[in-house]
């Protein structure tokens, strides 16, 4: 036992051995004790929801899921800044929109162009709706579909500001045979 008397590395390697031997043999809890009680509430089990897996564990119910679409629903009053391509402000506007269910993750957005076209947008679970690509005829995609005119394409996102509040932003490119136009802008639910 001399080599201990005075060696603090190996008088803290035997401690901190002692001290683990101690920890490792103490009783644990038994890992089984799920109560009743942490089953008690109801979550949504849908993947396409919003609400997905909250107030986990407990017992699926899918009535209580809240679907991307449902945050869009209703009228809004919105403030469109428009500015040029060059983001010079062009107009502000001010005018109603409405947003049409069309499933669980489509909506239709009326009321922005004046001919009664509508913006198809699909939202997702994360508070966005993007608007709707195109198919062409040999099956290749373009971002954004004709809107309006012939000659417009409209491409973008509008975003559900998150919690109670009753905000949207809008973030639309618009191009047509005039150059292109960017929409943003700020709703509020009526």
């Amino acid at each position: 036992m001399r080599w201990l008397k005075g060696n603090t590395y190996t008088k803290s390697l035997i401690s901190l051995a002692l001290l683990a031997l101690f920890y490792a043999c103490t009783k644990q809890e038994p890992f089984d004790t799920a109560s009743q009680e942490k089953f008690a509430g109801r979550y949504c089990n849908d993947p396409i929801a919003i609400n997905y897996n909250h107030g986990f564990p407990g017992t699926a119910d899918n009535s209580i899921c809240i679907y991307p679409t449902d945050v869009f629903q209703g009228s809004f009053v919105l403030k469109d800044s428009v500015y040029d391509a060059d983001f010079n402000l062009d107009t502000v506007l001010d005018y109603m929109v409405k947003f049409n269910t069309i499933s669980l993750t489509n909506t239709r957005l009326s009321g922005f162009c004046i001919n009664g076209d509508t913006v198809r947008l699909t939202a997702d679970r994360y508070y966005r709706a993007a608007v709707d690509s195109t198919m062409l005829p040999d099956s290749s995609m373009i971002e954004g579909h004709v809107f309006c005119r012939g000659v417009d394409t409209i491409k973008g996102n509008i975003l559900k500001i998150e919690g109670d509040t009753p905000k949207i932003r809008i973030n639309f490119i618009i191009a047509s045979d005039t150059g292109i136009n960017y929409h943003i802008g700020t709703g509020i639910k009526q």
